[in-house]
């Protein structure tokens, strides 16, 4: 979204009935999952395949080359550069980065998990691999004359040599995640960030000697320019200016968003660099915007589409790659057990390519957005120092709206989606019907691996989205512990620490317990590990609860991982989803009654989402869930107006006083809404299962030979349609 010229229009859209929230889609554009509002491209604006994250335009400026590089087979793109027609798509295993054309029919791209490098003829529409050894995992490359560099996340390396010879070239390390590469203009020094870290390396190309350059916090694309190089910083919000034989800074620009008090508020990322004349263009991948920089200012923002990974320029014309392109969509083919990527929702997310006329702008307005603005009105509720004194935050595992709560008549839910109605789930049921159905929110991830990221930080890094895609195709393994995946400003439980809110962790980021978790956790409480019975993680719960209010100190902040309706599909001998999802509501009613039956209930407000949506089919969104919002003061009904992950966490953070942790949080219209000044004070009591519990798998059951060797080691460790 551009945020300067539409911050009153997404406080309109997310507050409004769904006819006119149509309606503002219609005039203004896309309404992303998190409320923000794509503006219509003024220009050209095709569709790529998934994840589009790199360009270069051709020697000859006739073309331009795409790596498509998400969760879909990967490929390299050609588009003519006149009108952006797609003149071949050629399949390369592991395509990754931003290609590097050799000449005018030669186009390097790094290969990834090929473990090679493809050399790739666009003529002849074929291409030579150049092997890198096993466990390379190229991932960039860049060129300074007839030498050329390949940057290798598999033994964090880089290689000098010439194209064929890079195959022998010897691996220098460097550490880390190289998310930047790029000669001198001399060719006398290789340039190689660490967006795992917070320093770019400089090797001398002669005698493979090495300096460290410190840099803001996960440098990624690096830029020279005479004399100097150009760093995105990427979870700084910042371009690093450094002169390039010293290493020292020169100048700090930011390019980020600034609250309406002035302060810069972290959450743009800064991912891509190009220059063309006096201008440097930045694409800020969290922000869909490009930011326009001369004479080390920024002074425009354009308007990109949804997560933009680069940008590419030819005369008075800019290609925006936009990763995750023009919108999300809904997937109501996708069906549980199926196999099938049809209508997952990785396969769909496909990316697209905006032509802007670089005319415009002069035209454009404020260079910088602002954010972090309160509601509009007061709220009796939604406020520091109001009737809640105590929140708890529960998250689930991976439902969509249809699958669940699509069955409600009173809601926009397609019940032929329905897979865990009112009869597997009878406490969502009746919390929806008693405390308000809601049926217009959204992850803000779409998968487990960024979805967390949301839940607990209200970010997700540029490490993160180009990743993620990768590693649910089978071509990435785990990058859960790498601190490329950290926020700037951490997690939900280190603003609590600062802010001197108590704090309870209870199973999320607990295996092994993360450093920020210490003495935050119950290490009694379990994780991870589908074995293990929701209702047993509610009983131990429930004897720290029980502690608390003998003792007076319930913490104001709670956070509950309930991760079993991400259930074993169908294994053998292992519970069936519907005992599973079952399970999972059971325990989710157990702690609301709980709560509601102690003296703390008064004080309480219980936010219930799921992590992601991706393993349900959904008519409106492949990333439209379920939401339960449990307090005395909820208002009830149906509550249309358009929320999601950030909405909840900006929520939370009123109530408890705690500042925003990125933009998202800080942008997000709280739910202010969906309260009521009056308390309705009668308790909540559970409902006993309709169904059997302990209704297991059998070796005979559809698909279970495929589910018996599946992983379930972890959330998502599977293909699409086998956790169901």
């Amino acid at each position: 979204m551009h945020k300067s010229a539409n911050i009153l229009l997404i406080i309109f859209c997310a507050a409004i009935c769904a006819a006119a929230a149509t309606a503002a889609e219609r005039l203004y554009g896309s309404v992303l999952p998190n409320g923000w509002i794509l503006e219509r491209p003024q220009g050209l604006v095709i569709q790529t395949g998934t994840l589009p994250q790199g360009a270069a335009v051709s020697p000859g400026g006739t073309m331009l080359a795409v790596v498509e590089s998400g969760y879909n087979s990967p490929a390299l793109g050609l588009y003519r550069t006149q009108d952006l027609t797609r003149i071949a798509e050629i399949p390369l295993k592991g395509a990754y980065g931003r290609p590097l054309w050799i000449d005018g029919s030669h186009v390097l791209v790094a290969g990834a998990n090929a473990d090679a490098l493809f050399d790739v003829d666009v003529v002849a529409k074929s291409a030579r691999a150049i092997a890198l050894g096993k466990g390379s995992y190229p991932v960039a490359v860049a060129r300074s004359g007839e030498t050329f560099a390949a940057a290798t996340d598999g033994d964090s390396s880089v290689r000098i040599g010439t194209v064929d010879g890079l195959s022998s070239a010897k691996a220098i390390g460097v550490g880390g995640f190289i998310g930047g590469l790029a000669f001198s203009a001399d060719g006398k020094a290789l340039f190689a960030s660490n967006c795992a870290a917070r320093y770019v390396e400089a090797i001398d190309t002669q005698t493979f000697d090495e300096r460290r350059i410190e840099t803001g916090l996960h440098p990624t694309a690096i830029l020279p320019v005479d004399g100097t190089i150009y760093v995105a910083e990427t979870d700084n919000d910042t371009v690093g200016v450094y002169d390039a034989s010293k290493g020292t800074r020169i100048a700090n620009i930011f390019v980020g968003d600034r609250a309406a008090h002035g302060s810069a508020i972290v959450g743009v990322s800064p991912n891509a660099l190009v220059r063309e004349g006096d201008g440097i263009y930045v694409s800020l991948g969290a922000a869909n915007d490009i930011a326009v920089i001369r004479d080390r200012s920024v002074v425009a923002r354009i308007p990109a589409g949804w997560y933009p990974t680069d940008v590419a320029v030819l005369g008075q014309r800019l290609y925006i790659i936009d990763g995750k392109g023009e919108g999300t969509r809904p997937n109501p083919r996708y069906f549980s057990g199926s196999h099938s990527d049809v209508d997952y929702v990785a396969a769909i997310q496909y990316g697209s390519i905006r032509a802007y006329d670089l005319t415009h702008v002069g035209d454009l307005g404020n260079p910088q957005g602002a954010a972090g603005w309160t509601d509009a009105q007061r709220s009796a509720v939604v406020r520091t120092g109001g009737p809640i004194a105590h929140v708890f935050f529960i998250l689930k595992e991976n439902r969509s709206y249809d699958q669940v709560l699509g069955d409600m008549p009173q809601g926009n839910g397609d019940p032929k989606l329905t897979s865990f109605g009112a009869r597997v789930t009878p406490n969502e049921h009746a919390l929806a019907t008693r405390f308000g159905l809601f049926d217009n929110t959204y992850t803000s991830g779409e998968v487990s691996e960024p979805g967390h990221n949301w839940a607990d930080a209200a970010f997700d890094t540029d490490f993160v989205e180009r990743m993620w895609p990768a590693t649910y195709a089978g071509r990435r393994g785990d990058d859960s512990l790498s601190p490329a995946m950290v926020p700037f400003n951490g997690y939900i439980w280190q603003d609590a620490r600062t802010a001197r809110i108590s704090f309870r962790d209870y199973g999320e980021m607990v295996d092994p317990p993360v450093p920020s978790l210490a003495g935050l956790h119950d290490p009694r409480y379990v994780g991870w590990n589908l074995d293990y019975s929701d209702l047993n993680r509610v009983k131990e719960w429930r004897r720290e609860f029980a502690d608390f209010i003998h003792n007076g100190n319930v913490p104001q902040l709670e956070y509950i991982w309930l991760p079993n309706d991400h259930t074993y599909g169908r294994r053998p001998g292992k519970l069936t989803p519907s005992s599973m999802v079952a399970q999972n509501d059971y325990a989710l009613g157990e702690i609301v009654d709980t709560i509601s039956h102690s003296r703390v209930w008064r004080s309480s407000a219980i936010f219930v989402i799921e992590d992601d949506a991706q393993d349900g089919p959904d008519h409106v969104s492949g990333q439209r869930t379920s939401f339960f919002l449990v307090s005395p003061y909820a208002h009830g009904g149906l509550q249309h107006a358009h929320y999601s992950t950030v909405s909840v966490l900006h929520t939370m953070e009123l109530m408890l006083g705690l500042p925003p942790l990125s933009t998202y949080d800080g942008m997000a219209v709280s739910l202010r809404a969906a309260f009521s000044p009056v308390a309705r004070l009668a308790p909540y009591t559970v409902i006993a299962p309709k169904i059997s519990l302990s209704s297991r798998n059998l070796r005979t059951a559809y698909d279970a030979r495929i589910t018996a060797k599946l992983d379930f080691s972890r959330p998502d460790a599977n293909p699409p349609g086998t956790q169901r």
